[in-house]
C-alpha cells in the first residue's frame, strides 16, 4: 500500500482417501474445531459417542463454492484488487522525498526499478502459493503451511496482528485522511487543520457505506473497485504519457541538471538506502491482498499469476514514467517536501487548476479505492482466521450470508475495529504513531510467506496443485530485503531536507510493533495448546489434511479444482 500522507505534507481426522467427487476435494476452511469448535468447548465429561460425532459431521473438507462464496473474480476484478491496494498516494508524493535521500534523480530511477522487479518477485512468489492453496485467507493460510511447527505459531501470531491490528488501523488511517484532499481541492484549507473529528466522522460514514455495499452485494463492490482502479490508472496516465513524451523529445523538457548531473551527488551511506528503501517498497506493498480472496478467484491457475503479473509490471512501467516526468520539469533544488510533488509537477505543465484541484480529488478516489480493497479483503482474512481455527468462535466468522454470498459477520468485525481505531486516539502524535504502526511487522510477514515459497518448492516438489512456478532467485531476494527492512527500521533515519523533526522516537513504532507481535503469543498459546489440551479438538490438523488429499487427486480433479 502505498504510504498515507495528507494534502499539505508529503480440524479435521486423518485424511481419508478420495472418493472423486468435488465435495471431497481440497477444502479452504476446514470444519472441524472451526464450526462446530465452540460447540464442544464443554466438559469431557460429555459422552464420547457425542463427542466423536460432533468431530465427524465437521470432518468434511468443502470448496469455497460449496460454503455459499462465489467464484465472481475475473482476471480484470483481481487486477483492480492490486491496483486498488497498490496506488494511493505514494507515487504522487514519495519520489520528491526518495530523490532527496538519494541525492540525484538518477539514482533515485535505479532504486524505483530495483525494487519494482524485486517486489514483482514477491508478487510472483505469492501467485505460485495461491495456485497451490486456492483458497481465502492468504499468507494466513501459506505461513500455516510453510511453518506448521510449532503448531503454526507463525500463521497465528499473523493471523492475530493483521485481523485485529494492522488491517483496521490501515482502514482507520486512510479513512482519515482521504476527505482533506476533497477538502484541499476546495480551498478549505483551514478544515484539514482545525477539523480533525469532522474528517474522521466524514470517513466513519463512507467507510459504511462502502461496508454496506461489501455485504449486499459482491459484484457490484467488484464493479466500484474497478471504476477506482481505472481512475487513479488514468490519473497515473496522464502523469506517465507527459513523461513518456518529454522522454521522447516530444515535449520540451525544463532546462537543468536532473539528468545531465547522471549520479554525481548520489549518497551512498546506510541510513539515505534504509530510508530511500522503505519508502519505495511501501509504494509497491499491496499486491498480496489478492491472496486473500482467491478462493473467489475464477480459473485461478491463470488468472492469479496473470493479474500479479500484468498489474506489477504495468504499474513498474507508469511508475518510472512518472518519475521522468517529475524530473524532466522539476529540478532536484526546486522540490518542496512538503508540498505534493505531482502538485508541483501538473501546476507547471497545465496550471493551477489541474495541480491544486484536479490531482488532490483524484488521490482523494485513490485513497478510497485502497479502502474498498482492504475492506473486501479485510473480510475475507478475518472470515478464514475463524475457519481455520485460529480465532474463536469460527462458527459466526465464517458464516456466509444466504442471499448475499458474502462474510457478513466477518465484514462487522472490520468495520467495528476500524471504527475504534478511527476515533480512539486523540489528534495529533497519537494518531500519527498509529499510522505508522500499520506497516510495522508486515515486513517479517512478507519475508516468512517469500521464504515460505522455497521451502515449500523442497518440501512438496510435486505438488499437483502448483500451476506456477516463481522464480526462486527473486523470491529469496525479496525475503532477504523484506527481513532487512523490517531490522532497519530500528536504524536512525536519514534526515530530508526541509522536513521538520519527528516527534516520536524513530525505533518507537517498530518497537511497539514487535511488543504487539510478541504478545499475540499469548492467544497462541491459549488457543493451540490450553485449548486443544482440554478438548482433545485438533485444530490444525487440516494443514496435513489438505496436502494429503490433493497428493491423492487424479488429474481430472485437480483440473476441476483449478477451474
Amino acid at each position: 500500500m502505498s504510504g498515507i500522507y495528507t494534502p499539505l505534507e508529503a480440524a479435521t481426522a486423518p485424511a481419508r482417501s478420495m472418493d472423486g467427487n468435488r465435495h471431497s476435494l481440497l477444502g479452504s476452511q476446514t470444519h472441524l474445531a472451526l464450526d462446530n469448535s465452540e460447540d464442544m468447548i464443554h466438559s469431557r465429561s460429555e459422552s464420547s459417542d457425542s463427542h466423536h460425532s460432533s468431530m465427524s459431521a465437521s470432518n468434511k473438507l468443502v470448496t469455497s463454492a460449496e460454503e455459499g462464496l462465489r467464484k465472481e473474480i475475473g482476471l480484470i476484478s483481481a487486477s483492480s484488487i492490486i491496483v486498488g491496494q497498490v496506488v494511493g498516494s505514494g507515487i504522487f508524493s514519495t519520489p520528491g522525498s526518495v530523490a532527496l535521500l538519494c541525492g540525484t534523480p538518477a539514482m533515485a530511477l535505479v532504486l524505483w526499478a530495483v525494487s519494482g522487479v524485486v517486489s514483482l518477485g514477491g508478487a510472483l512468489g505469492s501467485a505460485e502459493l495461491g495456485t497451490m492453496f486456492p483458497q481465502n485467507g492468504g499468507m494466513i493460510r501459506y505461513l500455516a503451511h510453510s511453518y506448521p511447527r510449532p503448531r503454526a505459531l507463525v500463521a497465528t501470531i499473523m493471523a492475530y496482528s493483521v485481523t485485529f491490528f494492522c488491517r483496521p488501523a490501515a482502514i482507520a488511517a486512510n479513512v482519515a485522511v482521504f476527505a482533506q484532499y476533497f477538502f484541499f481541492a476546495a480551498g478549505k484549507h483551514d478544515y484539514i487543520e482545525s477539523r480533525d473529528y469532522l474528517l474522521r466522522g466524514i470517513g466513519a460514514v463512507v467507510m459504511t457505506v462502502l461496508l454496506i455495499l461489501n455485504i449486499v452485494s459482491v459484484r457490484w463492490s467488484l464493479r466500484l473497485l474497478n471504476v477506482f482502479a481505472a481512475i487513479k490508472m488514468v490519473t497515473l496516465l496522464i502523469v506517465s504519457i507527459t513523461g513518456f513524451l518529454l522522454l521522447v523529445g516530444i515535449l520540451k523538457r525544463t532546462p537543468g541538471t536532473n539528468w545531465s548531473r547522471g549520479f554525481s551527488g548520489t549518497k551512498f551511506d546506510a541510513q539515505s538506502f534504509a530510508s530511500a528503501m522503505t519508502r519505495l517498497f511501501w509504494s509497491w506493498e499491496g499486491w498480496s491482498n489478492v491472496g486473500y480472496v482467491v478462493g473467489e478467484v475464477k480459473n485461478v491457475k491463470r488468472n492469479l499469476p496473470l493479474s500479479l503479473g500484468l498489474a506489477m509490471s504495468t504499474l513498474g512501467v507508469l511508475y518510472l514514467l512518472a518519475n521522468v516526468a517529475y524530473f524532466s520539469i522539476i529540478p532536484l533544488e526546486d522540490i518542496d517536501n512538503g508540498t505534493l510533488l505531482a502538485a508541483q509537477f501538473l501546476d507547471r505543465v497545465f496550471g493551477p487548476t489541474m495541480g491544486q484541484k484536479v490531482l488532490p480529488a483524484c488521490i482523494g478516489i485513490s485513497i478510497l479505492g485502497v479502502v474498498m480493497s482492504e475492506l473486501f479483503g479485510g473480510g475475507r482474512l478475518m472470515y478464514t482466521a475463524g475457519k481455520t481455527g485460529f480465532v474463536p468462535y469460527g462458527t459466526m466468522l465464517g458464516e456466509i450470508h444466504p442471499r448475499f454470498g458474502t462474510p457478513i459477520y466477518a465484514l462487522l468485525i472490520i468495520w467495528a475495529l476500524s471504527l475504534v481505531f478511527l476515533f480512539a486516539p486523540p489528534p495529533g502524535q497519537a494518531f500519527d504513531l498509529l499510522v505508522d504502526l500499520v506497516q510495522e511487522g508486515m515486513w517479517y510477514f512478507y519475508a516468512l510467506t517469500a521464504f515460505g515459497v522455497i521451502i515449500l518448492r523442497r518440501r512438496l516438489p510435486q505438488y499437483p496443485l502448483r500451476r506456477f512456478r516463481s522464480p526462486l532467485i527473486l523470491a529469496g531476494l525479496f525475503g532477504g530485503l523484506s527481513f532487512a527492512l523490517g531490522v532497519l527500521q530500528f536504524y536512525p533515519p536519514a534526515r530530508i531536507p526541509g522536513s521538520s523533526d519527528p516527534k516520536v522516537p524513530y525505533y518507537l513504532a517498530p518497537l511497539l510493533g514487535v511488543i504487539f507481535m510478541v504478545l499475540c503469543g499469548i492467544p497462541w498459546y491459549l488457543r493451540m495448546w490450553r485449548y486443544v489440551n482440554r478438548t482433545g479438538i485438533q485444530l490444525l490438523a487440516w494443514i496435513d489434511n489438505e496436502e494429503q488429499e490433493v497428493l491423492q487427486m487424479s488429474n481430472d480433479q485437480v483440473r476441476h479444482l483449478s477451474a
